[in-house]
């Protein structure tokens, strides 16, 4: 039987977010008081001289791994574990410099491993940034039968007067949407239990996550201040929309295409479900002004990535509305859902 919800495919995302806080609680030291306050939390950004401070953040791919292997299809997960990284960057307003990559497995494979490396020299040409080292480690006792796991760490520096920090948020403040490439690479513990091996869309599954950085480079470069608030949709779906600032209400009412693959997962679980864990086509939400709008989507347009505004910020009733969900269903989900 196919599991209905994240948590019944075997991941607890309020867990995992419990253990995020008690980590953020029990490392907590004085010096932390130093750290800017970057919107989201997606990077953490540490002042270095004066106006300029170094944005900090690390990821990974998951069960994408696993899709790759089954597939027998290693040369697109590097780009994947940039763009997880880079892309948070991004949120936080760093222009992304720098990238370190840990490569585990049980027995070092050359074809595996360069196909790993290709990618993410690909992603990182992608984000403009360099590739500066990484860990290759053989763990035979850890990882067998082929498996393996990938990490990734990126640096990117930015100022005081590029950090996005959402405290400028306001009602009447529009949500502009970025299309994805398809699923990217969070729900995959879900999506692997709901499209059968045998189906044409288990291919889409690999497209690689999208890297948003040479759009977003350029709007905090030549248009300081256009960025408000930004929101990567990674894990928790569509509730990272509220991260920059979650004490106000955020309605959606348009919706950019939804990639077939979801709309193929979205007839065994809920829409709600749908929502709370994959991007639904939406790869990032970028906030802004209604005179920067046109700005924000034709510089999108420049790099070939589909932009519209799908909302706005509504208030301060601490509340995600989607309108006219899946099915026509609007959708109500609490800001400290994620």
């Amino acid at each position: 039987m196919d599991p209905k919800t994240y948590a019944e495919a075997g991941v607890d995302i309020h867990k995992a977010d419990a253990f995020v806080a008690r980590l953020k609680h029990s490392a907590r030291r004085d010096g932390h008081r130093r750290l800017w306050p970057a919107a989201g939390g997606y990077a953490s950004v540490y002042p270095v001289h004066g106006n300029l401070a170094v944005a900090l953040t690390t990821d990974g791919v998951g069960t994408k791994l696993l899709v790759a292997l089954e597939q027998n299809k290693l040369d697109t997960i590097g780009i994947d574990l940039v763009a997880m990284c880079v892309n948070d960057l991004l949120c936080v307003g760093a222009t992304p410099s720098a990238f370190l990559d840990y490569y585990a497995t049980g027995k070092l494979d050359e074809r595996l491993s360069d196909d790993l490396v290709k990618g993410i020299i690909q992603g990182c040409d992608q984000a403009c940034m360099l590739l500066v080292g990484g860990e290759t480690a053989e763990l035979p006792d850890l990882y067998q039968n082929g498996h393996f796991d990938i990490a990734g760490f990126a640096m990117g520096t930015v100022s005081k007067e590029s950090l996005i920090t959402g405290e400028h948020l306001t009602a009447g403040d529009k949500l502009i949407g970025v299309a994805s490439t398809g699923i990217h690479s969070n729900g995959f513990s879900l999506a692997r239990k709901l499209v059968p091996l045998e189906s044409p869309l288990r291919k889409s599954l690999l497209n690689p996550t999208a890297i948003y950085a040479a759009p977003v480079v350029r709007l905090l470069n030549e248009y300081p201040g256009c960025i408000k608030g930004m929101a990567h949709i990674t894990g928790g779906g569509w509730t990272n929309v509220t991260r920059p600032q979650r004490n106000l209400g955020y309605v959606i009412e348009h919706h950019l295409p939804v990639p077939e693959v979801m709309k193929f997962m979205a007839e065994k679980v809920s829409a709600e479900e749908m929502f709370k864990t994959f991007n639904m086509g939406m790869g990032l939400c970028v906030m802004t002004s209604d005179e920067h709008v046109d700005r924000v989507v034709n510089t999108f347009a420049s790099s070939q990535l589909q932009s519209m505004v799908v909302g706005e910020i509504a208030g301060k009733k601490p509340v995600l509305t989607i309108k006219g969900a899946l099915g026509g269903k609007d959708i109500v989900l609490n800001n400290s859902t994620k």
